[in-house]
C-alpha cells in the first residue's frame, strides 16, 4: 500500500502529574458504516471452531439500502502451522444482483513480527489518504449467491491486518437491498469461500478477561474538542486523555449492529474502544490573552500499560506523519516518550481552530495522552 509518509521523531516531555482531562465525543464519518473484525485475533484450534473448513469472523446484515458505502479494520493471525485464506464476502439473498465497487485497500499480509509497521503503515494510509485504488475479486454478488470483495492468503505466522473500503450498490437503482458481509477464515489455502455461510464464531476471551473488538456500527470516526490558553508567564502543562474507555467510547458491543439470528451465547460484539481503523478528529482552540507573543507546542505519548503507536495529521499544515513506538511512562522516571504535532505562534489576543486527526494502529495500546505546553 502507499504509506510513504515520514515518522516522528521521539521526544521527552514530563508526565502529567494529575489524571488528564477526558472530552466527550460524538460520531462522524456517519455516511460509511463501519465493520471492525478483530475477534478471534489468533486464529488457531485454541480459539475458533471451523465448520466445513470455514470460520466466520463476523456479519452485518443490511436491508433497505439501495447503496451502502463501508470500511472494514481487520485484524487477524494465523498461528496455526498451515497456510489460511481470509476474505471479504456479500451474501445477496435480494431480487437483483449487487454491484462491488470503489475499493481503497490498506490491508496487507505480513510475519508477525512486522505488527507494528504493518498498523502504522494502516493508520498512515487512512488519515493521509493515500489507500491504494484496487479492483474487487467478484465486481458483483449474483442473486441468491455470494460475492468475493477480496481475499488474501495468509501463511503460518503471519498476520492479515489494516483497513479496506468499498461500496455495495444495487444494479436496480433505489432498490432496497438484502445482504450479509461477512469476514471469512479458511483452514485452507484454496478454498472457496463463496461456499461458507457458517455462523458467526464465539468471540474469545483471553488473559484477564481481555477482549479483542468486533461489530458494526453506522459511523466511521470519532469527533472531539479540547481548548487550551497559553500560560500569562512561565511554562504550563496541560494534559488530556482520548480514546479512554470512558467519555469518547461510543463504538460498544450494545449499540453495535446486531447479528440476524444469532444466540445470545456468541457474545455477538465487543466494543471498539481503541478506535482502530477510526479517524479521530480532535479539534483544537488554542488562545492567547497576554500582551505578549506566546509558542505553544502540542505532543502525543502513550497513556496506557503498553507501547503507542499510529498515524497523525495536523491540520495547520496537511501533512500526515506515522507516530513511532511510545513506550508507556516508567513509574521511575518523571518524563516519558512523546512526538511533537505542531508548534504554534499566537500573537496577542489571538484564538486560533484546528484540527488534530490520529488513526491509532492495529496492536498498539490505548488511551492517547495529548499534552499541551506554553514554550
Amino acid at each position: 500500500m502507499a504509506c510513504n509518509q515520514s515518522t516522528k521523531s521521539i521526544v521527552s516531555i514530563p508526565k502529567p502529574s494529575n489524571l488528564p482531562n477526558t472530552p466527550s465525543a460524538s460520531p462522524f464519518e456517519q455516511t460509511t458504516r463501519f465493520f471492525c473484525s478483530d475477534n478471534p485475533e489468533t486464529i488457531n484450534s485454541s480459539t475458533t471452531t471451523f465448520t466445513n473448513g470455514f470460520a466466520t469472523l463476523w456479519s452485518d446484515t443490511v436491508s433497505g439500502s439501495s447503496s451502502v458505502r463501508y470500511r472494514v479494520f481487520a485484524w487477524h493471525y494465523n498461528s496455526t502451522v498451515s497456510p489460511m485464506k481470509f476474505g471479504i464476502t456479500v451474501g445477496n439473498a435480494g431480487t437483483s444482483s449487487y454491484s462491488i465497487h470503489n475499493l481503497r485497500n490498506a490491508i496487507e499480509v505480513r510475519p508477525f513480527g512486522q505488527i507494528g509497521d504493518l498498523g502504522r503503515c494502516a493508520a498512515s494510509a487512512l488519515i493521509g489518504n493515500t489507500m491504494d485504488s484496487i479492483t474487487p475479486t467478484d465486481s458483483s454478488a449474483p442473486i441468491g449467491g455470494i460475492g468475493v470483495v477480496r481475499e488474501w492468503i495468509v501463511g503460518a505466522g503471519q498476520l492479515v491486518g489494516g483497513v479496506i473500503e468499498f461500496t455495495i450498490s444495487n444494479t436496480t437503482p433505489n432498490v432496497g437491498m438484502n445482504y450479509r458481509v461477512r469476514t471469512v477464515m479458511a483452514n485452507s489455502s484454496t478454498a472457496n469461500l463463496r461456499l461458507n455461510q457458517t455462523p458467526v464464531v464465539n468471540y474469545f476471551v483471553g488473559q484477564n478477561n481481555s477482549i479483542h473488538p468486533r461489530g458494526s456500527w453506522g459511523f466511521a470516526g470519532i469527533s472531539s474538542s479540547v481548548a487550551y490558553e497559553a500560560a500569562a508567564s512561565g511554562q504550563k502543562w496541560e494534559y488530556h486523555s482520548i480514546s479512554n474507555n470512558a467519555t469518547d467510547n461510543l463504538q460498544t458491543e450494545t449499540n453495535s449492529y446486531r447479528i440476524q439470528g444469532a444466540p445470545t451465547s456468541q457474545g455477538p460484539a465487543s466494543s471498539n474502544k481503541g478506535h482502530y481503523g477510526l479517524k479521530y478528529n480532535l479539534a483544537v482552540t488554542l488562545t492567547n490573552r497576554s500582551q505578549v507573543q506566546k509558542t505553544i507546542k502540542i505532543y502525543l505519548a502513550a497513556r496506557g500499560a503498553d507501547s503507542y503507536f499510529g498515524a497523525v495529521q495536523w491540520s495547520g499544515d496537511g501533512i500526515t506523519y506515522k507516530i513511532p513506538t511510545l513506550a508507556p511512562a516508567n513509574a521511575t522516571s518523571s518524563n516519558q516518550n512523546a512526538i511533537e504535532v505542531a508548534t504554534v505562534t499566537l500573537n496577542p489576543g489571538v484564538t486560533i481552530n484546528r484540527t488534530i486527526t490520529i488513526s491509532n494502529a492495529g496492536g498498539a495500546a490505548t488511551p492517547v495522552l495529548v499534552a499541551f505546553q506554553t514554550v
